[in-house]
């Protein structure tokens, strides 16, 4: 009688375990990185979801093991993220290769699948297609994630572990087009220096209006810049009018500097401003197929060698690179063609920081390269390195289309001169270029500046540099602008603005640092047999010790006694 309560109380208790987990999720990380663990931006964005969301991952299908290890981290996450959602989050998996429609959908995107070898027996394999896509659905929006973007090896292999740790961050992407709430923060692109406006650049526009509001800012009358309210304290944010600026965008200065100018930008970074650069210093102008180099003069050098950086004035050339559209001919019309060209480098060396965790490469045009400086207070990083084929060429140079394609130079001359840095981030307490000097002023600022002056931070500033003015421009082909951005170079631009203005949730997940621990091939391929002896022998063997335990105790519990 006790045994049969204790077995319908088992019983009891498992069925009701059983529709616990049905009604609840949960689940204990005991990972020493938390790697299954939501950050805290996600929960942030979840929280503030504005209505139903539906996620649709086509990602099903008779996939390989890694593929279906892939998918199921993908699944555990998504209902992690449907645990903890208080407004409805549902996602399905679909198979795109029994919905002609998708596939449909898929071509007019572009895009690409990817051919999967998939094994069926000992001496044959099959083909087959991923489209390792997301659709993230809420109200009318419709947000398309590439689930392994970034994470594209150069032999054309996914990584689909270090893809498994974009997902949280891809998906959390997505989430912040539907829940930017409140008022956006304020960008400010600098004006009156020949800067590029974002007409030109309609991809990047389009981008930074679905989180900011954007503003031109001229520095010319001396108008001294406020930070954002979200980089002071209490006791000054409650005496600033007006929001302020997230970050200041410079993109393409041809004209100098005044020093009043440089006084309001460089005191705007002292009370914690944030500033991206896109520059480069020479002007080159090939409409005609060959020009002359002519240098900037930006009257700015002084404000980058007392943060840290000190340009080389070169060009860049690089094996690595991408293509120029050009005229080969004329038949009723110019015969266009792309060539190879050493002064666009396509840049794929990044260091593991939240900007660059999800770029793939990014390509450069007419670029120059960097060196920084030890400044106490500051922290350099280094964004973007060139390949190992790569060098600098330095002074006034004529470039001439077809002299140069003719007759390039040879890959000798790179060896040794790579690895050009190419983008900096600069972050900490910055001190200012005018002490010991009276705060400056000229014909179209003549009154002294109004706000206080600053010797060096009070709080901390960030600071990039993208060594190409061209950087976000649209890319080129037959000799006008195409509706792209080269490579993943709106990406970067994203990133580094992203990370300057301090957008929490994003950059909490971005900046996630998950070890991933691989097995050494080497050494599994030494060690095969042993490897799958153990994996298989041992629970057998462990499961016949235990039984022939189990058999022994009894023998001994259950024995009769000798009379």
């Amino acid at each position: 009688m006790r045994a049969s309560v204790q077995v319908i109380l088992i019983l009891g208790l498992s069925v009701l375990a059983y529709l616990g987990g049905q009604l609840y999720f949960f689940r204990i990380d005991l990972t020493e990185d938390k790697r299954y663990t939501l950050s805290e931006g996600t929960r942030s964005l979840l929280q503030h979801l504005p209505q139903a969301t539906y996620i649709t991952v086509y990602l099903e299908g008779d996939f390989p093991y890694p593929i279906q290890r892939y998918k199921r981290a993908i699944e555990t996450l998504l209902a992690e993220m449907r645990a903890i959602s208080p407004k409805p989050l549902n996602f399905t998996f679909v198979n795109p290769a029994k919905h002609p429609d998708v596939i449909k959908l898929f071509k007019q995107r572009g895009v690409q699948p990817i051919p999967i070898n998939v094994r069926v027996s000992q001496t044959e394999t099959r083909r087959q297609y991923m489209y390792p896509i997301a659709v993230v659905q809420c109200g009318q929006q419709d947000i398309w994630v590439d689930l392994v973007k970034g994470n594209l090896r150069s032999t054309g292999e996914i990584d689909l572990l270090e893809a498994e740790q974009e997902v949280e961050y891809k998906i959390a992407a997505a989430l912040r087009q539907i829940t930017v709430y409140g008022e956006k923060p304020i960008l400010g692109l600098l004006t009156r220096h020949g800067e590029y406006s974002l007409e030109q650049m309609p991809q990047l526009k389009a981008e930074l209006e679905r989180y900011y509001r954007l503003l031109p800012v001229s520095l010319r009358e001396g108008q001294a810049i406020a930070p954002a309210k979200a980089y002071l304290p209490d006791s000054l944010r409650r005496r600033l009018v007006g929001e302020g600026f997230a970050a200041i965008i410079v993109i393409g200065p041809d004209s100098a500097f005044t020093e009043r100018e440089k006084y309001e930008l460089e005191q705007y970074l002292l009370r914690g401003g944030r500033i991206l650069w896109l520059l480069d210093y020479h002007r080159i102008n090939l409409t005609e197929g060959s020009a002359l180099t002519q240098l900037r003069e930006l009257n700015i050098d002084d404000l980058f060698f007392r943060w840290g950086w000190r340009p080389a004035y070169d060009l860049v050339q690089d094996l690595s690179c991408g293509h120029i559209e050009v005229i080969r001919g004329y038949y009723h019309g110019p015969l266009w063609g792309a060539e190879k060209w050493l002064y666009y480098p396509v840049v794929y060396i990044f260091p593991s920081h939240p900007i660059t965790r999800t770029v793939d490469a990014v390509m450069y045009r007419y670029a120059s390269s960097l060196d920084t400086i030890f400044r106490a207070g500051l922290r350099h990083t280094i964004l973007a390195v060139t390949s190992p084929f790569s060098r600098s060429v330095k002074g006034t140079q004529l470039i001439d289309i077809n002299l140069t394609l003719k007759n390039p130079p040879a890959p000798e001359a790179f060896k040794g001169k790579g690895f050009r840095p190419v983008a900096v981030l600069t972050e900490g307490y910055f001190e200012s270029v005018f002490q010991d000097r009276e705060p400056p002023t000229d014909n179209y600022a003549p009154k002294p500046p109004t706000a206080r002056y600053l010797p060096r931070s009070g709080l901390v500033g960030k600071a990039i540099w993208i060594t190409d003015g061209e950087f976000a421009l649209p890319a080129e082909v037959q000799g006008r602008f195409a509706d792209y951005v080269p490579l993943d170079n709106l990406t970067f631009i994203l990133n580094c603005i992203d990370y300057l203005t301090g957008e929490i949730a994003l950059t909490q997940v971005r900046s996630r640092s998950i070890q991933l621990r691989r097995l050494d091939p080497a050494f599994v391929r030494a060690h095969a047999l042993s490897i799958q002896v153990f994996n298989l022998g041992l629970p057998i063997f462990l499961m016949i010790g235990v039984g022939v335990g189990f058999y022994f105790w009894r023998k001994h519990r259950y024995a009769k006694p000798l009379v």
